[in-house]
């Protein structure tokens, strides 16, 4: 069986030209190089390198082993990085900042494998909305925001983000409105409702998707309890619109109904990490799977 130790003094031959680099390089006597590789040879049974002048160059066999030995380097680098990360994971710290219907839907499972993994790390959750979120990884209070951005306020890209998936809006009205039994509500038909909203990035949502259908809504109640816009909605004061992780982190409310709007209406989960994320945030995320690539043409409203 071929050495892989000499495998890779062989590499590191020819990286440098000559047994005295990689002896340096290696911190070995130029003897030892010599040797090992001789003792490679050997093996091989067939000749290795050859000096040209002063350099030493690999054979056409030697250049078949090269690539091994650059597979070998590879995954030795890997191993070196995976043992590394995890006693970087045997203690410290895990900060979490995200939104509300995120934290109740999807956050609970990967936050407790995480904890069950890694033990010594001490794990935190910050409840609050997307901007607040981001001021906080911003002042490097917390190491991994995850947030919700669409055209309006779109992601920040000052930082590394990864979208995490889309959240189509529905418009929620009380069961006796007039559009209550369309299977899709144009926007427009909502022009002389009261509007009830939460956050500011939902306001500018919301207005954003009004302006689409020719008016300005009239926003009287503002709440950011989600349980509030529904029972609000239920007793006749008005219309709202809601993302569909919002309302499945909702108990159901009765006397409402919900329909996907036209122009249909979408918001785009983000993760976001410090530019030097920690090896607690970077294994993290490797858990909110699936990640993707946001598409540069991908728009949260459609026609």
């Amino acid at each position: 069986m071929i050495d892989a130790e000499r495998l890779l003094i062989l590499r590191e031959v020819a990286r440098h030209g000559s047994k005295a680099g990689a002896a340096r390089a290696l911190s070995l006597s130029e003897p030892t190089v010599a040797h090992h590789l001789a003792s490679l040879e050997r093996q091989a049974r067939v000749p290795l390198t050859a000096r040209v002048g002063r350099v030493t160059r690999l054979t056409s066999a030697g250049e078949a082993l090269l690539e091994h030995a650059d597979a070998i380097a590879a995954s030795l680098a890997s191993a070196e990085r995976a043992i590394s990360q995890h006693a970087d994971l045997s203690s410290g710290r895990l900060r979490i900042a995200a939104f509300t219907s995120y934290c109740a839907v999807a956050l609970p499972s990967p936050l407790a494998q995480f904890a069950r993994r890694y033990p010594g790390v001490e794990v935190g959750l910050v409840e609050t909305e997307t901007d607040d979120a981001l001021a906080l990884l911003a002042a490097g209070e917390v190491d991994v925001v995850i947030g919700f951005a669409d055209d309006v306020t779109p992601a920040p890209r000052d930082i590394p983000v990864r979208m995490l998936e889309s959240d189509e809006y529905l418009a929620v009205m009380p069961a006796t409105h007039p559009a209550a039994r369309r299977e899709t509500v144009d926007v427009a038909a909502l022009a002389h409702d009261t509007w009830i909203s939460g956050c500011q990035r939902c306001r500018a949502h919301v207005h954003a998707l009004a302006d689409s259908g020719g008016f300005t809504p009239r926003v009287a109640f503002q709440t950011e309890d989600y349980v509030t816009v529904q029972r609000l909605v239920a007793e006749g004061l008005g219309v709202a619109l809601l993302p569909r992780m919002a309302l499945a982190a909702s108990p159901e409310v009765a006397g409402i109904v919900t329909a996907p709007t036209s122009p249909t209406s979408y918001r785009e989960v983000f993760l976001a990490t410090p530019l030097e994320a920690s090896a607690a945030a970077r294994t993290f995320v490797g858990l909110l799977a699936p990640l993707r690539e946001p598409a540069a043409s991908e728009a949260t409203t459609r026609a």
